[in-house]
């Protein structure tokens, strides 16, 4: 799970619980056990580009709340997904805060 502190805060507020609630609705099994051939419930809600890549706040917001941004998985998935991606581990965390930094410093600070 994300360390970043407005995440955390975003993920337990009413707005995301009932947009949660909708994508699973919509999407009752894992969308990527079904691409796979494999029939599982979906149980998760995964952010394809990660909330903590945004810059801003309204940038965090707009991650967080922009359903085209939302996947429905299992579990087993989702930890996969995570994996595969390099966003798990110490390494990880540490190389998506220096990118954020980096991408923070070309906004604010570039010519």
């Amino acid at each position: 799970m994300s360390k970043d502190k407005q995440y955390i805060k975003q993920i337990h507020t009413r707005r995301w619980l009932m947009l949660r609630r909708e994508v699973l609705s919509r999407h009752p099994l894992c969308e990527r056990c079904q691409a796979e051939g494999r029939t599982r419930a979906a149980t998760e809600v995964h952010h394809i580009t990660p909330v903590e890549e945004g810059v801003s706040p309204l940038d965090k917001r707009t991650l967080m709340f922009d359903a085209h941004n939302l996947q429905a998985l299992c579990h087993e998935c989702h930890v996969r997904t995570h994996t595969e991606l390099g966003r798990s581990g110490r390494q990880a965390n540490a190389d998506r805060q220096h990118r954020k930094a980096e991408a923070t410093i070309s906004r604010f600070f570039s010519s």
